[in-house]
């Protein structure tokens, strides 16, 4: 019994930081609703110009797709299917063409620090959320 509860207390202990720390994570679901609260959708495109993409303007919505500013328009991908591989911390490598990435390209996802492939994801279409 002793055991028992000493063991108890230990993943307490140990529980303790764990579930403080995540409750500073965003969820796909709660980044998509931050970055698109105040906006309208509009109408889907197949691909956008990710030349006028800066690598900061970019934000992944684990498990469902990623999503990428130009100017003051973010352009939200949810992926063909679930994607459960893709987390904050995984790394997202594409294939352009011609500057462009578009619907039915695909996204390879890599472990951050390891490079080792996690899946991969099928980018859809892209909606426009603009403010009015």
């Amino acid at each position: 019994m002793r055991t028992l509860i000493h063991a108890a207390l230990v993943a307490g202990l140990v529980m303790a930081p764990i579930t403080s720390a995540s409750a500073k994570f965003e969820t796909g679901q709660q980044k998509l609703d931050r970055l698109t609260a105040g906006r309208v959708p509009g109408k889907m495109v197949d691909c956008i110009n990710i030349g006028m993409t800066a690598g900061n303007d970019s934000e992944k919505l684990p498990g469902l797709g990623m999503a990428y500013r130009q100017g003051s328009t973010w352009y939200v991908n949810l992926f063909q299917g679930d994607c459960p591989g893709l987390r904050d911390d995984t790394i997202v490598i594409t294939k352009l063409h011609m500057s462009q990435l578009c619907r039915g390209d695909i996204a390879d996802l890599r472990m951050s620090g390891a490079n080792i492939p996690v899946g991969s994801c099928i980018f859809g279409e892209f909606t426009p959320y603009t403010k009015p």
